[in-house]
């Protein structure tokens, strides 16, 4: 043991039902706040649940670029926006370091699934070869991870642990052993999801998974 290196968390971003960064996210706990409410990003009038806990209000163009966010599924876009909080609060300077031992290990379970729901329609509607030609590296679980590798300039390693509602915690304990056994210096690490979609709740709602009242206290 004594070989291995000490990890330290040098910096935190977060965008979440409570919060859209870190010190909000952690006020609003403090404060009692609750993130589950009514579904609002699409009609679920006809499904039996009706609650969530939602990202509202949250505009990803205040912390990314326009015109990247324009071929970014949502739950890319809350990675993103974490990661660069994350590396703002951190204070890392990454000319000073060696970006070959800098990595990303960001988790997700269902990636861009609402990207998928959205051209399946499409291709029903007008065929399948008619859909998006951004939707699969819009949709799939480990282009967050890259986006994040690709904006940062890091060019260890970088993957996606998809281990469903363990992911984010199964990626910061494989950031922390990469770090620890010597592999990497530097490691941004955590999850993303965005599985409010129709699909979703409706696949949870069937394996009786979630609350199907009104009541979200």
């Amino acid at each position: 043991m004594g070989n291995k290196r000490r990890v330290v968390i040098t910096g935190m971003g977060t965008v979440n039902p409570l919060g859209h960064n870190a010190a909000d996210t952690w006020q609003a706990v403090r404060d009692g706040v609750c993130g589950i409410g009514p579904i609002t990003r699409y009609d679920c009038s006809a499904q039996k649940v009706h609650l969530a806990a939602e990202v509202k209000d949250w505009d990803p163009t205040t912390v990314l670029d326009k015109k990247d966010v324009r071929h970014m599924s949502r739950y890319t876009q809350l990675a993103a926006a974490a990661a660069k909080e994350a590396l703002a609060d951190s204070g890392l300077d990454r000319e000073k370091e060696d970006l070959t031992r800098c990595g990303v290990i960001v988790s997700s379970g269902v990636g861009g699934i609402g990207t998928t729901e959205a051209e399946q329609t499409r291709g029903l509607e007008k065929g399948f070869d008619r859909v998006n030609p951004y939707y699969i590296p819009e949709a799939i679980a480990n282009m967050g991870a890259g986006l994040i590798a690709i904006d940062l300039g890091f060019q260890g390693m970088c993957t996606c642990p998809v281990t469903a509602c363990a992911g984010g915690s199964n990626a910061v304990g494989d950031a922390f052993r990469h770090i620890r056994d010597g592999y990497a210096t530097v490691m941004v690490c955590g999850g993303a999801e965005a599985a409010v979609t129709p699909l979703s709740i409706g696949g949870f709602t069937t394996m009786r998974a979630l609350h199907t009242g009104e009541d979200k206290n």
